[in-house]
């Protein structure tokens, strides 16, 4: 449990740096107002990724651990030319791998998956700001890239955990600025279609408004359903059915989210693990969501996309029996720059408590050996379970509540705080 305790002291750490940098808002937006973008975003990057990646894997030269060791083996097979799905499994799109075994290039080592993750992180935080532009001022926007940078949902997620749930929210801009923005629909299109290739089959949730609200529906449609054509066309003689893998992780119970808090209560009787749990939640969750997308198209494209993308994650994250608390990683970054609402202290106070729970909790709820709990006797024979159940009751609550300032009605009670 050591190193539990190093990521919550660490943890505690970064929240206070983040509370002092959200006391010094108004000072701290003063001066990034008439400051270089380029050159806050680069100093910010390089003192809250570069230095302490240099510090835990060049300098202490601790090697990377978790889901890392996961993603190195898939990045190491494909490096040497190994297939997806038939010669080693995967979770991810069948270009995940790939992507990540491109760096192998430069540097044959795990560390560079994190350092390929930190860099991924810099270009949806810079994105962010372009996207951002016309909506929150200069100093706000780089004062609250100062602030994500520091809060341990990101920091630690991207560092230590080297996750990748940034990609999504970065191939969107991505697609966004190099098609939407320039009218050229099919290389928008085209970059949200390598987008679902390259990072989850959750990515397919993005699609299905943006295709909802977009004009141009066959421009749209076209380029991605080729793209889907050739890719099944080249999958499936080379390893059959089994690019259906990603689909098997949401068969798996994790923590927390609303079946692991509720199945001990009811004694194991809701039947965890069935595909209906896992039907219900995609259906609630995607309605949830194209609701808050069309409720927020008088607001602009911006609110919209933020509304819908924290609903859906957030979402997804308690009501999915699969997800665990890293997806706060997927949706941080609209809810920093969109949704929280910066004067008032309940909702500041609640992310910052959000994001050092989500961070302690797979870590603790790993050493225990992933417990499923299937009565309330269980969670009170070991201490250390009855600890694990409030976090996952604490977290699912805390999730409810974000949701419910992502939602219209809470975007627009917080436009006044943006």
């Amino acid at each position: 449990m050591s190193i539990i305790y190093i990521k919550l002291l660490i943890s505690v750490a970064l929240i206070t740096a983040a509370a002092v940098f959200w006391i010094k808002r108004d000072f701290l937006k003063g001066i990034f107002e008439n400051q270089s973008e380029w050159r806050v975003l680069s100093a910010g990057w390089v003192l809250f990724r570069l230095v302490p990646f240099v510090l835990v894997y060049i300098l202490l030269n601790i090697d990377p651990q978790s889901d890392v060791e996961g993603f190195w083996e898939e990045a190491s097979l494909a490096f040497q030319g190994k297939i997806v799905y038939r010669d080693f499994w995967s979770p991810y799109s069948p270009l995940y791998p790939y992507f990540l075994a491109l760096g192998l290039y430069i540097w044959y080592s795990s560390k560079m998956i994190v350092l390929i993750m930190a860099v991924m992180d810099g270009l949806a935080l810079w994105l962010s700001n372009r996207f951002y532009h016309n909506v929150i001022p200069r100093g706000e926007r780089l004062w609250k890239s100062l602030l994500y940078l520091t809060l341990p949902g990101s920091l630690m997620l991207c560092v230590l955990g080297g996750q990748e749930d940034v990609w999504m929210w970065l191939f969107v801009l991505l697609a966004y600025f190099s098609g939407k923005v320039r009218g050229n629909i099919r290389l928008y299109s085209l970059i949200l279609a390598l987008g679902l290739l390259i990072t989850k089959a959750i990515f397919v949730l993005v699609l299905i408004p943006l295709f909802w609200i977009e004009k141009k529906k066959l421009q749209f449609a076209i380029p991605m359903a080729l793209v889907g054509l050739i890719t099944v066309g080249v999958l499936f003689p080379l390893v059959g059915w089994e690019f259906m893998q990603p689909l098997d992780e949401a068969k798996v119970l994790r923590a927390p989210n609303l079946l692991s808090v509720i199945n001990p209560l009811v004694s194991d009787s809701i039947g965890v693990g069935k595909k209906f749990w896992n039907w219900a939640a995609l259906v609630f969750t995607l309605g949830l969501g194209i609701i808050t997308f069309l409720k927020l198209n008088r607001q602009g494209f911006q609110a919209m996309l933020s509304g819908f993308w924290v609903v859906v994650f957030a979402t997804m994250m308690i009501v999915q029996q699969s997800a665990y608390s890293n997806y706060i990683f997927l949706f941080l970054i609209p809810l920093v720059f969109y949704i929280i609402n910066w004067e008032s202290r309940q909702q500041v106070i609640c992310l910052f408590l959000f994001n050092i729970l989500c961070v302690i909790h797979p870590s603790w709820w790993w050493r225990l050996g992933m417990p499923v709990y299937t009565n309330i006797q269980m969670i009170f024979s070991r201490w250390e379970y009855a600890v694990d159940y409030v976090m996952q009751v604490v977290i699912v609550v805390l999730a409810v509540y974000l949701i419910r300032l992502a939602y219209p009605a809470g975007i627009r009670n917080a436009s006044s705080g943006r």
